[in-house]
């Protein structure tokens, strides 16, 4: 079963669920028409909303990773970074056993739930380092949680 969310914040943060997962969140100038059939994706639109009201969110939701094991591995790390903190490239790669800070940048990159798996956490050590949806909405999220 295929489920669309919108939530407004400063985009459109556009949210597709399949088979009870979430598959996708998307900021966006568009609004998706929303599908919502389940406790589940009704539920996920609260936590988006509180979220985006600067409220603390456990987005401990089931996912769906259609990636490389590595890039898997790297994002389910990256969902034990606690709200309102960060941590470096070097750092988390360190976590995972390994000195490739830029496949790990590069793993970053293809997360297709952000805000669900927390890559906007991850910064350089000087400065915020990228993000796949702008730079902006990086240092929007980490001001939300207190961490900039």
């Amino acid at each position: 079963m295929l489920e669309k969310i919108c939530v407004e914040w400063i985009v459109y943060v556009n949210v597709t669920i399949f088979g009870g997962k979430v598959v996708s969140v998307k900021f966006d100038r568009k609004a998706v028409d929303e599908e919502i059939k389940t406790p589940l994706a009704i539920k996920l639109k609260g936590d988006l909303e509180k979220y985006f009201n600067g409220k603390f969110v456990d987005f401990d939701y089931p996912v769906l990773l259609n990636t490389s094991n590595f890039t898997r591995k790297v994002l389910e790390k990256v969902r034990e970074i606690p709200y309102g903190k960060t941590i470096s490239y070097k750092d988390l790669a360190e976590k995972l056993n390994t000195k490739g800070y830029r496949a790990v940048g590069l793993a970053l990159k293809k997360n297709p739930i952000p805000i669900i798996i927390p890559c906007h956490r991850v910064v350089s050590k000087k400065g915020l380092g990228g993000y796949n949806s702008g730079i902006e909405i990086k240092k929007e999220l980490l001001k939300l949680e207190g961490a900039l």
